[in-house]
């Protein structure tokens, strides 16, 4: 063996071969898949790490084509190897949670598949199809006519008359606007508004319709006024004046022909959804399904729910309507107890814990929980706080973990609650 040979052998821990295992792997040599490494029964050949590299992105091959990119592969396939067969051996394969998750992959890998190599058929859109979309939508590209403008804002019409004749008159426009406008927001900037369409949205005004459609009328590079609205008298100045225009073709195809091929996606998989079913004898029970989807949650299902509700407030209501809905079901004295329960150890509401309470007492008489209610009621404005309390003996139903117990006859529950969910 070479001493590179050696040197691999010594790295991976597997000793050099017997003479008959030399012989066996130069014979694997001469046909191109030598053993490199053994995992106890199972072997990793030149062949598998060369099938590795060609399943790389093409991108990453050059990586691993090196001596030192091979031999990272070669020890990260070890490294595999090893973990796999030690989880083969405990058995991780066949736990019921593992094996539910590997049918999900295996489901969803060939569904995705499939899938893919049905919605290959759907063809692009034409050529033609996406000038005709232009057309018939054409509004929607629609670019709005727009006045760029500045103004100068005062209180009095007869102030803005004086100023409209200055300005007509050849006076420094942004001296103007400096020293009389009352617009805090925009006089130190010429009065500058910016650009606005007929919908009047100005950007320091608010919206200003009928001052915007005065602006289109006064013409590009002139002045005009004075206009009124809530905020004074404006002198406005336009600077420019873009027409009403048509965003082009040119510049919509790509976001058009991307659209269509979404719109025709879809529709191409209904259609295909549609074809499969009808093959495969897909036939809804109505009746079944509509009793299905219409079936009320348990007491007990609600009961959970109510207990992982969140916070204080959620948790009440989350009782409550499995009050509502099951008011004679065996958690429902739970329920009752436990909106109790809350309103005085987290929210400190007592009044409301009281009338929880008693409508316990009085609904469930039977109950266990009544002597468990009745000690709250006599100690929960006390500062002796009550401890967690398990209901699991309540009357002779089954009680639900993570709730508070009774305490024991004559005296209160032994420890403090330390969490606000029981």
């Amino acid at each position: 063996m070479s001493r590179a040979g050696v040197g691999l052998a010594l790295l991976l821990g597997i000793g050099l071969a017997a003479p008959a295992a030399a012989a066996r792997s130069a014979a694997k040599a001469a046909s191109g898949d030598s053993v490199l490494v053994r995992v106890g029964k199972e072997a990793i050949t030149v062949s598998m790490v060369k099938k590795r590299i060609e399943d790389l992105p093409e991108q990453a091959r050059p990586n691993y084509n090196t001596p030192e990119g091979k031999q990272r592969l070669l020890e990260r396939m070890v490294e595999e190897k090893v973990w796999l067969t030690a989880a083969l051996q405990h058995g991780v394969d066949v736990r019921p949670e593992v094996r539910r998750q590997l049918e999900q992959q295996r489901r969803d890998f060939l569904i995705r598949t499939y899938v893919t190599e049905v919605m290959a058929g759907h063809p692009a859109p034409s050529d033609s199809e996406p000038r005709a979309y232009y057309e018939a939508h054409k509004s929607d590209y629609r670019i709005p006519a727009a006045v760029t403008l500045s103004h100068i804002q005062v209180k009095s019409e007869a102030e803005a008359k004086r100023i409209l004749q200055w300005a007509r008159n050849g006076q420094d426009w942004k001296k103007l606007a400096a020293r009389y406008s009352t617009d805090s927001l925009t006089r130190e900037s010429g009065g500058a508004l910016g650009s606005v369409t007929r919908d009047g949205q100005f950007g320091s005004l608010g919206r200003q319709p009928a001052l915007a459609e005065s602006a289109f009328g006064i013409g590009e590079g002139k002045v005009g006024g004075p206009f009124h609205t809530d905020r004074g008298w404006h002198v406005l100045r336009v600077e420019s004046v873009r027409a009403e225009s048509t965003r082009p073709f040119e510049q919509m195809m790509g976001g058009i022909v991307r659209q269509l091929s979404a719109k025709g996606s879809q529709d191409y998989y209904q259609s295909k959804l549609a074809q499969t079913k009808a093959a495969l004898g897909v036939k809804p029970d109505s009746n079944a399904i509509k009793n299905f989807v219409s079936q009320k949650k348990s007491a007990r299902e609600m009961f959970n729910e109510a207990q992982s509700a969140g916070p204080p407030t959620a948790r009440i209501d989350a009782y409550q309507r499995l009050l509502d809905n099951y008011p004679s079901s065996d958690v429902s004295p739970q329920a009752q107890f436990m909106i109790g329960f809350i309103h005085s150890e987290e929210l400190k509401d007592y009044d409301q814990a009281e009338k929880a309470f008693r409508a316990m007492i009085d609904k469930y008489p039977k109950s266990e929980l009544v002597r468990s209610a009745k000690w709250m009621l006599e100690h929960m404005r006390s500062e002796g706080a009550p401890g967690f309390m398990n209901l699991a003996g309540d009357s002779i139903h089954d009680g639900v973990a993570g709730s508070p117990s009774k305490p024991a006859p004559g005296r209160p529950p032994s420890s403090k609650p330390t969490s606000g969910k029981p």
